[in-house]
């Protein structure tokens, strides 16, 4: 065989083989961000909470609460499971969030709208009078309209998570949005602070919390 040819040969060989071989190996999976790290290794425990200042108190409750509702895909199970304390932290956040990010509506219309009575008594726990008075007047804005948290938590539970729900004809009632957003204007105006009530409630209530996640 000509000896070039034989050149040419291998030449092609060593091209082809080592695609081959990668060729059976799996798609590496894209690496998560940073959100995904620090709920999968978030820890609490009464050493770390009480050696951190408030908005590391927060953070550290917030990505405990995460890895919580994640251990199963954020499912009633996690929820109903959940040490009260951190509940009502939960449920404040969710609140908090949403409607900053969006307004009332959003917090309805979202998967956070199943747990708007759990809300509600949760602001009650925390002292949040006026922004429990917005909630509720929210609830009775969707009642004028047709529409309550009742029948958007069924629609809710009739979908996946992070589905995108046929909710476009509550955001076409202009009467709606506009009865809606003079409620998030209240909300945003504030000096109700949320999340400090939230961190007071917690530092109170969470004495008997920290045996049980020791042995966790």
């Amino acid at each position: 065989m000509n000896f070039t040819i034989i050149i040419a040969i291998l030449a092609i060989l060593g091209y082809i083989i080592p695609r081959l071989v990668k060729f059976g190996k799996p798609t590496p999976s894209k690496p998560k961000g940073e959100w995904h790290y620090r709920v999968r290794f978030a820890k609490l425990n009464k050493e770390l909470y009480e050696n951190a200042a408030e908005e590391e108190r927060m953070e550290l409750l917030y990505y405990f609460v995460q890895k919580i509702r994640k251990s199963d895909d954020y499912g009633i199970t996690s929820l109903q499971e959940m040490p009260e304390p951190l509940k009502t932290f939960y449920f404040i956040d969710c609140l908090e969030k949403e409607v900053n990010n969006g307004g009332f509506l959003q917090f309805f219309t979202n998967s956070t709208g199943r747990y708007t009575k759990g809300t509600i008594e949760s602001l009650d726990k925390i002292g949040a009078s006026f922004n429990k008075s917005l909630l509720l007047s929210a609830v009775k804005i969707l009642e004028k309209h047709n529409v309550s948290p009742e029948s958007l938590r069924n629609l809710l539970d009739n979908h996946e998570l992070h589905e995108i729900l046929p909710i476009g004809e509550l955001f076409q009632n202009e009467a709606l949005v506009n009865d809606m957003y003079e409620l998030d204007k209240q909300f945003y105006k504030s000096e109700e602070y949320l999340w400090k009530l939230s961190l007071t409630y917690f530092d109170e209530n969470s004495h008997d919390l920290w045996p049980k996640l020791e042995v966790q």
